[in-house]
């Protein structure tokens, strides 16, 4: 299988000649992407930090302990893939020996090098093939996974000295075989990249030129001379008027005429008068290259002729459909010489439908046909398409509705090419005749910072800031740019930064252009149109979308909001995406509301005469869901009680505990926003149960800010109504949260109050729970001995209760607060014993992996390590089916210390590997450091004592800004032993991440027993 490496886009590896793209993430990925830019020499480490750390991020205290973490992953993935590289990473610095061959930067300047002999020897077609396979090997932006400014300098760099030569060698090879067309989209789409880039400015005018549109060729030319001299930059000015006066000298032509089709048998007859009914062409279209080059490949065949053919161009409300037409059909008018015409249909709603017989009746005048004369629609018709058969016409038919508009006309104009544009998918004419489909998407923020800076002038170039703030407002509308573009214009005195923030106002957004014109033209108008041209039960459906509070949505929450059967609300939203209203973005049963459309949803449902009702039954569908999900995937966990509901809303049904934990982790932001609407909407029942439901899940994948902000907003709407149950459960599951990521000074608090609450209302499961987690506040601080006094009262509170899994609890937790207090191996072990046993009974399996995990650590300290084993190989199975990434860390972690105690360092290595790999992920700071303690330890049975010296004081503060003061002293005093340790000679630093096998150090060893 040949394998290489890609740059030129994110960092991956090429599998099978670039078919297959496997992405290399994270820190390994920057590391490599650095490399591979440097294939073949030795990168000091000082240079690898700034190429991969952006400004804003704190770099490594320990930089080479985290580049040998980084490496250790590159050789695991060179490793699996079968890939031939040598990977170094020492003091010296890091270097990665490949064959540059396997490289795409380094292939694509060794194609560019023979599509350049190619064009010495004459061979343009070949060097044209060459070129393009060369500038095709970018697949994104180069090293995208890097935002330092050592690589935006190296992008740099590449862009002007090898992608922008590269394309202009393309396009200059592409007038050499009379390919102008091609030529000049690649140039306007390198334009928008690269404004103001001289060398392909003269390259455009000379092949606007040779396109045989030199208007268009001169407006460019003074347009961006003018530019060139605004910017003081008169030598560029210069050398465009030179191009300029060069190629319109009469007989002048530095490329080729394009080859000429061959006359069609009918232009032996006499000439017939063209016929032109085409508004006047349009300045500014900016990022629609691809869009027409689409047109011209679909409307005409290799040699340039036209096609007798239809093509449907779509998009939604406002993304400038009819302008891409218009400027298309101005672009294409040379090849049709009988004429282009086009006809509004007037499918938007504001006039009556033109009819295909209005549309017959105004062609045949257009050809000086007296149509008084034939009163028969048929004949009318029928003679039209006698006409039609000796001309050679572009029609287009803008502003269609519905199937029926033109399905009639298409017979007449068998012979012409048409295009048809509309909102719609015209689901009946595709499927009655399979047609080319053109969408027009939203324009790309570069092509809509273009289309600002042009529409707005200098104003716009002075105030990127302000730019790029009514870019993001826009979201690639060509209708919502144009609007805010005038209304910028009319306001000179206005900052576009103060008029960006104004228009964040959604209502203002969408009725900016309402300032008393008639007739008014605005994004509510324009989205207008596309929703009263819907049944009206595609109507609601719409609305209703407004009341969800996520970015995107599935048919059933939305079938419990509307109250219609699933099978009716899922045939709706087909029609909303046939409308372009919505889109359905994956193979998911999944829908997304583009984001100004999504205001106008807002709008409409608050008009809905049911609002409260349907956003009732919308939270409840989240509600109730959940609850299912929970009870699927945690069946023996403790569920808070249902508040009331209306009784009118079915949740889903979960097949397995798979299904119901991906429902939770899909509509993760929603649930967590359906938390906050429902406090908004007086629902606090809704708002302090939701979160409960969904935080074990959210926990399991490290999704805390979820967790933290679904609780706080639990808490205040508990307090408001006076359920001081679900405020104090509230408190202390935020208090929890903040344990579990580190922050125990900010839990403290949250765990006092929900404490003072249960104790005041004497709640006692409440304050059983709230003890367990501030046992773990004295435990985690260093009050080891308030930590077991604790944990002590909580077990006998907990068994007064007769709670089975707090019991269990409160065992594990003693048996953790004894093991830290020292001495008390036995004890604790009988007490994770009996806390594994009563979790077995109720079957609590979350509960199981994690004393099964804390067996396996304590008996591989007593040194039993086939008992380890054993505890281990059932706590990997619990994990599997949970899924749970914290507890696979610490699993991971405790599997590097026994592999460690047993000798195998390699597996060791690897599964402290793994544990920091998923703590980072998890975002867990303190099981971080743990796994960088284990970590640590085992690099220092190695002899490799420096890496092992940085991995402990990284560990060290972590714990220490956590105040995990007990964990953090124990470090340090292991750091204090380096001091006197004897470092074994068998570490090669220079060459390797790990040394080869070494004797234990005695004063470690020493500690560990």
């Amino acid at each position: 299988m040949e394998i290489g490496f890609g740059i030129l886009g994110q960092t991956a590896l090429l599998l099978h000649g670039n078919m297959d793209v496997k992405p290399v993430r994270g820190r390994p990925g920057q590391v490599l992407a650095v490399l591979l830019a440097n294939p073949g020499r030795l990168v000091p480490v000082d240079t690898v930090v700034d190429w991969v750390w952006a400004d804003h991020e704190n770099p490594p205290q320990d930089a080479l302990g985290t580049l040998h973490q980084a490496g250790a992953r590159l050789r695991q993935a060179f490793q699996a893939d079968g890939v031939d590289a040598d990977l170094t990473i020492g003091k010296p610095g890091c270097r990665l020996d490949v064959d540059r061959g396997r490289i795409d930067y380094h292939r694509f300047r060794a194609m560019m090098a023979r599509a350049r002999q190619f064009h010495e020897q004459g061979q343009h077609d070949r060097a044209h093939v060459e070129a393009l396979a060369a500038v095709r090997l970018r697949r994104d932006e180069p090293l995208a996974g890097l935002r330092t400014a050592a690589a935006d300098g190296w992008r740099l760099r590449w862009a002007r000295n090898e992608w922008v030569p590269a394309n202009a060698f393309v396009a200059a090879q592409q007038l050499l075989l009379g390919q102008t067309e091609l030529a000049v989209a690649r140039l306007e789409e390198l334009d928008l990249a690269h404004p103001m880039e001289l060398s392909l400015a003269k390259l455009r005018i000379r092949a606007l030129l040779a396109a045989g549109r030199a208007l268009e060729a001169t407006e460019y030319f003074r347009r961006l001379r003018r530019e060139f001299q605004e910017h003081g930059d008169l030598y560029a000015a210069g050398e465009l008027l030179a191009v300029y006066n060069e190629v319109f000298v009469p007989g002048a032509a530095s490329f080729p005429a394009p080859a000429q089709p061959a006359p069609a048998a009918e232009e032996a007859e006499p000439r017939l008068p063209a016929v032109w009914h085409l508004p006047p062409d349009v300045d500014g279209v900016v990022g629609r290259e691809a869009v027409l080059a689409e047109l011209d490949a679909f409307t005409a065949d290799s040699a340039g002729v036209p096609r007798a053919d239809v093509v449907v161009l779509t998009g939604g409300p406002g993304v400038g459909k009819t302008t891409v037409a218009l400027r298309w059909a101005h672009r294409a008018a040379k090849r049709y010489p009988h004429g282009v015409v086009l006809v509004d249909l007037r499918g938007d709603g504001q006039a009556a439908d033109a009819s295909a017989a209005d549309v017959v009746e105004l062609l045949l005048a257009l050809l000086d046909v007296k149509v008084d004369e034939i009163v028969s629609p048929v004949a009318r018709a029928a003679r039209l398409a006698r006409l039609l058969r000796r001309r050679r016409l572009l029609v287009v038919l803008d502003n269609v509705a519905r199937t029926d508009q033109v399905e009639p006309l298409l017979r007449v104009l068998a012979e012409c090419t048409v295009v048809v544009v509309t909102r719609q998918r015209l689901s009946a004419l595709l499927a009655a005749r399979p047609s080319p489909v053109v969408t027009v998407a939203p324009l790309s923020d570069d092509a809509a910072r273009a289309l600002l800076e042009r529409r707005i002038g200098l104003r716009a170039r002075q105030d990127p800031d302000g730019v790029a703030a009514l870019v993001r407002l826009c979201q690639g509308n060509a209708l919502a740019l144009t609007l805010v573009a005038v209304r910028a214009a009319a306001r000179t005195g206005m900052r576009l930064v103060t008029l960006a923030e104004a228009l964040r106002d959604a209502d203002m957004l969408l009725d900016v252009g309402n300032d008393g014109d008639w007739p008014g033209r605005s994004l509510r108008s324009a989205f207008t149109v596309s929703y009263q041209a819907l049944p009206p039960a595609e109507q609601r459906t719409f609305a209703l979308l407004g009341l969800h509070p996520g970015a995107e949505v599935a048919p059933d929450a939305l079938a419990a909001a509307d109250g219609r059967p699933l099978s009716q609300v899922r045939q709706s939203l087909a029609v909303l995406v046939a409308a372009h209203l919505i889109e359905q973005p994956g193979d998911l049963d999944r829908y997304r509301v583009p984001n100004l459309l999504q205001l106008y949803a807002e709008s409409l449902a608050r008009q809905l005469a049911d609002n409260a009702a349907a956003r009732r039954r919308l939270l409840e569908f989240s509600l109730l869901t959940a609850y299912e999900a929970h009870r699927t995937v945690f069946p023996a966990k403790h569920r808070p009680d249902l508040p009331r509901t209306g009784g009118d809303v079915t949740p889903a049904r979960f097949a397995t505990p798979a299904a119901a934990r991906q429902w939770v982790l899909r509509e993760r932001t929603t649930l967590t926003a359906a938390v906050r609407l429902a406090a908004e909407a007086g629902l606090p029942e809704i708002a302090f149960t939701l979160p409960s439901l969904t935080a074990d899940v959210f926990d399991s994948h490290g999704h805390f800010g979820d967790i933290i902000a679904g609780f706080t907003v639990a808490a205040a709407s508990a307090a408001a109504v006076g359920n001081v149950y679900a405020e104090a459960s509230s408190l202390n599951d935020l208090g929890q949260v903040l344990l579990l990521m580190g922050q125990d000074a900010e839990a403290e608090p949250y765990l006092r109050e929900a404490l003072r609450l249960v104790d005041a209302h004497g709640i006692g499961i409440g304050r059983v729970t709230v003890m367990l987690n501030m046992a773990r506040r004295h435990l985690h601080a260093g009050r080891i001995t308030e930590a077991v006094k604790m944990s002590r009262e909580t077990l006998e509170e907990a068994r007064a209760l007769d709670e089975p899994e707090r019991c269990a609890a409160a065992l594990h937790r003693l048996a953790d607060a004894l093991l830290e207090q020292g001495g008390h191996q036995r004890e604790a072990l009988g007490l994770y014993r009996e806390a594994l046993a009563l979790r077995e009974r109720i079957d609590y399996r979350p509960g199981r992996a994690q004393t099964h995990i804390a067996l396996a650590d304590l008996l591989t300290r007593m040194s039993r390590y086939e008992e380890a084993a054993g505890q281990c190989a059932r706590a990997a199975r619990l994990v599997n089916e949970s899924q749970h990434l914290p507890t696979a860390m610490k699993l991971n972690t405790v599997q590097a210390r026994l592999c460690h105690a047993e000798g195998d360092d390699r597996a060791a290595l690897r599964h402290a590997h793994r544990a920091v790999e998923l703590a980072d992920r998890s975002g867990h700071a303190t099981g971080r450091g743990r796994a960088l303690d284990t970590l640590a330890g085992i690099l220092l049975d190695r002899g490799n004592i420096e890496d092992a010296r940085e991995l402990w004081e990284r560990a060290a503060r972590l714990f220490r800004d956590r105040e995990r003061v007990g964990q953090a002293q124990r470090i340090e005093a292991r750091l204090k032993s380096l001091e006197a340790a004897v470092i074994p000679e068998a570490r090669d630093g220079e060459r390797d991440t790990v040394a080869m096998p070494s004797p234990r150090l005695s004063s470690w060893a020493a500690e560990r027993a």
